[in-house]
């Protein structure tokens, strides 16, 4: 069994959004259960979050499937209540082995070994070692690290389980989709080069599927589960601009008939790359453009000059192409000031929609390692989820100054006469009022 521990959605965004909020499924879990049922193991998918269910009902899915085995998925702001999903499961089912694998372990693995009752800590990408893991696990094994390692070929693993998990349950962010808000999402490669001191995967080992691979799993999910729409969940989807236009020549001649967005660097596009996907069914691309500031891009090394991204905002937009912007308040250096420079910069942009994070220093970055350097950190890894200031720079009072930029952040860019109309004009449907309505209250629940 494996499982995502519980976790509401007011604390992913330490708002209370209702049904807003939307949610992922969990593709790093299904990607491990594919390599269990192609090795002939019968697994089930407990997504706690997506299915509202408290610890004591999470206990429960296991106790009615009784598995030799627990897998459970560790982010870092989940890492206390792994802690004790741990613990529940060991005190009522002792005979269970429990591995616990994720972006928080890989990273901090003796500390998750010492502080949970797991047999087995994976690090980094375990469809390489899960197999070895279950078949052959000693009876009286001691606790121990697995240092899985990176797969290097990516087209060697089966396609996620998604038959696992209902899709109907996952939906995108209001007015984050096209066609329906139960897109698929899917991921083409893992890893990337580029080294921005707050991510995580900063210059990772970046690894790319064939075309041809992701054709045929993008047939099958249209195939097999009626796909109208693809999300694709890369780090930077544009790397390999020669992929890019290889894969999208194969959507239009294979006439895909799906629309689809990705994630992207403003300045791994250009007009000729552009046209392109948009011919092939893009719509949307998500940029992190992170600051209006340039000594704010320069201290988290974007590697990239506001004048530049200006450019290329435009070049995108010239070809209809919606734009989801990222942008952080709290970076390393910044003051209420440069930061309201990048809430004017944003404004001056005009992406489609905004997102205003909040700078967090996760365990793994440089920026975790260097964060005094530039503030305070409060190291209570519960709050480790870019909504919550647990990083105050030097140039803030207190945390409740840098959440106080964050909330202006969302009303200066939200609640402007001229996009308030431009989307009051756009709306040509009950689903498109409806979208909109959900949209108003999240961004009204970030906005105080």
């Amino acid at each position: 069994m494996l499982i995502f521990p519980p976790l509401l959605l007011e604390h992913r965004y330490a708002h209370d959004v209702g049904d807003a909020g939307g949610n992922l499924p969990p593709l790093g879990l299904l990607h491990i259960a594919s390599v269990l049922e192609q090795g002939g193991h019968e697994v089930r998918i407990v997504d706690a979050p997506t299915e509202n269910l408290d610890l004591e009902e999470t206990l429960e899915r296991v106790g009615g499937f009784r598995p030799d085995f627990v897998g459970i998925s560790a982010i870092t702001s989940l890492a206390e209540k792994t802690k004790g999903l741990c613990a529940a499961i060991r005190g009522k089912f002792p005979e269970v082995r429990i591995f616990v694998g994720g972006p928080h372990p890989s990273i901090l693995p003796d500390e998750v070994l010492a502080q949970t009752r797991a047999d087995v800590v994976i690090t980094e990408e375990a469809e390489s070692v899960i197999l070895d893991l279950v078949e052959n696990f000693p009876e009286h094994a001691r606790k121990r690290i697995v240092r899985a390692g990176k797969v290097k070929d990516l087209d060697s693993l089966p396609f996620p389980a998604r038959h696992l998990i209902d899709l109907s349950r996952y939906t995108a962010l209001p007015n984050n989709y096209k066609r329906t808000p139960n897109s698929i999402h899917v991921v083409t490669s893992r890893g990337c080069p580029y080294p921005c001191t707050f991510c995580f995967d900063a210059n990772s080992g970046f690894r790319q599927r064939s075309a041809a691979n992701v054709i045929a799993e993008l047939k099958m999910l249209k195939e097999k589960y009626g796909a109208r729409e693809i999300s694709f969940w890369d780090d930077t989807f544009t790397v390999n601009r020669k992929w890019v236009m290889e894969f999208c020549d194969a959507m239009i001649r294979e006439d895909m008939d799906l629309v689809w967005g990705c994630y992207s660097r403003l300045n791994l596009v250009d007009r000729e790359l552009l046209a392109k996907m948009k011919a092939a069914g893009c719509w949307t691309m998500f940029f992190g453009i992170e600051s209006g500031a340039q000594e704010m891009l320069d201290n988290i090394k974007k590697k990239m000059t506001v004048e530049q991204m200006k450019e290329k905002v435009r070049l995108v937009q010239s070809f209809g192409i919606e734009i989801r912007g990222s942008f952080m308040v709290g970076m390393p250096g910044e003051t209420p000031e440069l930061a309201r420079k990048t809430i004017r910069y944003a404004i001056d942009l005009e992406p489609t929609y905004a997102q205003f994070t909040i700078t967090t220093p996760f365990p793994g970055t440089e920026l975790y390692g260097e964060a005094e350097k530039w503030g305070t950190l409060r190291k209570e890894y519960s709050a480790f989820n870019e909504w919550t200031p647990v990083f105050v720079p030097k140039g803030y009072k207190d945390a409740e100054e840098v959440k106080a930029i964050q909330a202006e952040a969302f009303r200066r860019f939200y609640f402007r006469p001229k996009f308030i109309l431009k989307k009051v004009l756009s709306i040509r449907s009950w689903t498109d009022l409806t979208r909109y309505w959900k949209g108003f209250r999240f961004i009204l629940g970030m906005s105080h």
